[in-house]
């Protein structure tokens, strides 16, 4: 993702803005990687801001971090956060597609991507990615989806308009594109909205292949009395956000700063879409909303 690889690019404000992975779904992937999987090293691939980086510290000896974006390794080699005694951690330039060359082959336990696989060449992701890891090691990766305004359908047929559609394609005498949808790489936008169902590990190369997905609309909303760690996924993402971190949220989207390269002299058009929540919603700035997003995680081991 080009966007992410401007030096104007706040990677802390990008951490500050996303929703965090649970950590029942750490202790699922742990589970699955220690039935086989040995935790000397792993490897997060779209490392970005770090923090899944950081995360498996606490579970492996030593981690890398790896980003196509000089950008976001530049800030994650200037983060001051304590290691635990004992481990360390390195950042470095890298893709999903190509592994830098001071990681051998064979050499890595767990190859993790977290928000980013949609975007990769699958078939030489997969492949480089069975080159690295030992035997039996495994490669995990997972994203969420799109938010999800708990019991508010009006606000979610207003998100899909302003993320997936076209206003010239609507109406073809707009003298500028009003909408966000086309300004999404593709097509790793198509994998986000549809899960990633079309690509799945090579089975050979991989083996024990887990998908898991969760799709609120079809699995339900867990009420006040269940665990829906248990019950629904361990990769359950949910928040209690208002407008004023929603509006942070768009401006962390790269089709956000891409239509306002070419259009910002015109209107922010994050505030637009908040703006428009709130009208149509009676909603302000305060205003708490409940939020979840639909998920899917991948483990798999390799041959």
């Amino acid at each position: 993702m080009s966007t992410y690889s401007e030096t104007s690019f706040n990677s802390q404000h990008y951490d500050d803005s996303r929703p965090n992975y649970p950590e029942p779904f750490y202790q699922e992937l742990v589970k699955y990687h220690k039935e086989k999987g040995e935790t000397d090293l792993a490897v997060d691939i779209g490392c970005g801001s770090g923090f899944v980086t950081f995360k498996l510290l606490d579970y492996f000896d030593h981690v890398i971090g790896t980003d196509p974006s000089a950008t976001m390794i530049s800030q994650c080699q200037g983060s001051s956060r304590k290691l635990p005694e004992s481990k360390s951690i390195e950042f470095i330039i890298g893709t999903a597609e190509s592994h830098p060359s001071t990681i051998s082959p064979e050499s890595v336990d767990l190859i993790t991507g977290a928000e980013c696989c949609h975007w990769v060449d699958h078939a030489k992701f997969y492949a480089e990615s069975a080159r690295v890891l030992k035997s039996n090691g495994t490669l995990a990766y997972w994203f969420y989806k799109d938010p999800v305004f708990v019991g508010c359908p009006k606000a979610n047929a207003i998100y899909k308009k302003y993320t997936y559609n076209s206003s010239k394609e609507l109406n073809p005498q707009d003298k500028f594109e009003r909408y966000m949808g086309p300004y999404y790489q593709q097509p790793g936008h198509d994998y986000l909205r549809s899960l990633l169902k079309e690509k799945s590990p090579p089975t050979d190369l991989f083996y024990d292949i887990v998908r898991h997905e969760y799709i609120s609309e079809r699995d339900g909303v867990p009420n006040a009395t269940e665990d829906a760690y248990v019950t629904k996924t361990p990769l359950f993402i949910h928040k209690v956000i208002d407008m004023k971190w929603f509006l942070n949220y768009v401006r962390s989207w790269s089709a956000y700063h891409t239509w306002m390269k070419e259009h910002g002299d015109k209107y922010d058009i994050a505030e637009v879409f908040v703006n428009e929540l709130k009208e149509e919603m009676g909603w302000n700035d305060d205003t708490k909303i409940e939020v979840i997003w639909d998920t899917v995680y991948t483990f798999a081991r390799k041959r």
